[in-house]
């Protein structure tokens, strides 16, 4: 049985698997069709030290069934010809004749249904953790398993929140306290009570800060900043807001909104340089 049934089998026995797989566990961050690598402890160390990933020790190669006496990496390596050294030396023996079970270190077995951030020490400290059992393998997480997984759950929100400040800054950068207080009156009065109007950028939402670069009335402040014409301008801001709010709702978007959110941070991110030039004078 190789590791992908296996967590197949652990998946169906899981209790209530739909309820909790909104929760961040090691099932999300082990990598798909994972292609387990495997060492017999016979094996010579030193042919296993061109692979970089921690690899299992299992008495047969491949066999995941079979119960796992530790795992071999560049680590357990170097600590053993520290260790070994004097002896090494004495009987003059190659570092080429080490076995892999001279090599060996201890390995942490995680459960797929563990939270990932309980095994950040283990993370740490080995660079990469076993899922499964000693007699029932399903996978390794390392550490940069779990660094991709945090960024593709964390990036939507990291460039929705540049683009919101971005737009913050450009506005303030185009405004004082008194103008943008007029632009709010003049975009924002249709849409607020008079006594409710915000006239603080933090007050508002990123649909008022739609309203007050998009206004007609009001885009003669922002032309020079955003460039373009005030309807493609406006247009962009409003794909930038149903991104938004997709995201900050838990929504999960598509590969194409995702290049759009992109696309739409790295404008954000050109015109708060082009800006930046200008009132540097270009230096």
């Amino acid at each position: 049985m190789n590791p992908q049934e296996l967590l197949k089998v652990v998946a169906a026995d899981a209790d209530d698997v739909s309820l909790t797989a909104v929760f961040h566990r090691l099932n999300s961050v082990l990598p798909e069709e994972q292609r387990m690598v495997t060492v017999t402890p016979e094996t010579k160390s030193v042919r296993r030290t061109s692979s970089h990933a921690p690899t299992p020790v299992l008495p047969t190669p491949g066999d995941c069934r079979q119960r796992s006496s530790g795992l071999f990496s560049y680590r357990s390596f170097a600590h053993a010809v520290l260790k070994l050294a004097p002896e090494l030396k004495k009987r003059a023996t190659p570092l080429g004749d080490l076995t892999v079970d001279e090599c060996i270190e201890e390995a942490d077995f995680a459960r797929v249904t563990d939270e990932f951030s309980k095994w950040f020490d283990s993370l740490d400290l080995h660079d990469a953790i076993v899922v499964g059992e000693p007699n029932g393998l399903l996978g390794i997480v390392t550490a940069m398993d779990v660094l991709r997984y945090l960024y593709g759950v964390a990036s939507p929100f990291v460039m929705v929140g540049e683009i919101e400040l971005a737009i913050r800054a450009l506005i303030r950068h185009a405004t004082g306290e008194v103008e943008l207080a007029e632009c709010a009156r003049t975009a924002l009065a249709s849409v607020y009570e008079p006594d409710q109007l915000p006239t603080v950028l933090e007050d508002m939402t990123f649909h008022d800060y739609v309203q007050i670069v998009g206004d007609g009335r009001t885009w003669p402040r922002f032309e020079s900043l955003f460039g373009g014409t005030r309807q493609r301008t406006r247009a962009r801001l409003e794909q930038m807001n149903v991104l938004r709010n997709g995201v900050f709702h838990f929504r999960k978007i598509t590969p194409e909104e995702y290049e759009n959110l992109a696309d739409h941070r790295d404008w954000m991110l050109m015109k708060a340089r082009a800006a930046e030039a200008r009132a540097k004078g270009g230096v």
